[in-house]
């Protein structure tokens, strides 16, 4: 098998496995609605795996409305200027009150390619609450 075929099916199998972990993290929400404020391009710390400069990044400012109560649990996908996804994350917080009209987040996502400075259309992050401690059945 060549080169580029193995990361092909990599990849394949990289995105089935995180469709599946998505579906899971996102299944019991009650979804909320997201503002995308601001996509602007960063990078991670060093690490010394990953070659000799900082890791590509997409910092990605949203406001979730609705009150959320619970545990907050978002996908965060960033998009290239021709659409394409360049990087996602799925982020979790602890129990919101409830008491807020809306929670201001703000999470870098890893990118594949150069940084960018992007505008709040260069991201797509769909936000739930999920109830937090036992569950009664």
């Amino acid at each position: 098998m060549d080169k580029h075929r193995w990361k092909r099916g990599f990849r394949f199998s990289a995105l089935v496995i995180g469709g599946s972990l998505l579906a899971m993290a996102l299944s019991a929400c009650d979804f909320l609605p997201v503002t995308v404020n601001s996509v602007i391009g960063t990078y991670e710390p060093y690490n010394p795996m990953f070659g000799n400069e900082g890791i590509p990044a997409e910092e990605v400012d949203f406001t979730v409305g609705g009150s959320p109560s619970g545990e907050l649990v978002c996908l965060v996908v960033v998009l290239n200027d021709s659409g394409q996804r360049v990087g996602s994350t799925i982020m979790t917080t602890g129990p919101q009150s409830g008491d807020a009209a809306s929670v201001n987040e703000s999470i870098p996502v890893d990118i594949t390619g150069n940084i960018f400075d992007g505008s709040a259309a260069n991201a797509v992050v769909h936000c739930g609450t999920r109830a937090v401690g036992p569950t009664r059945v």
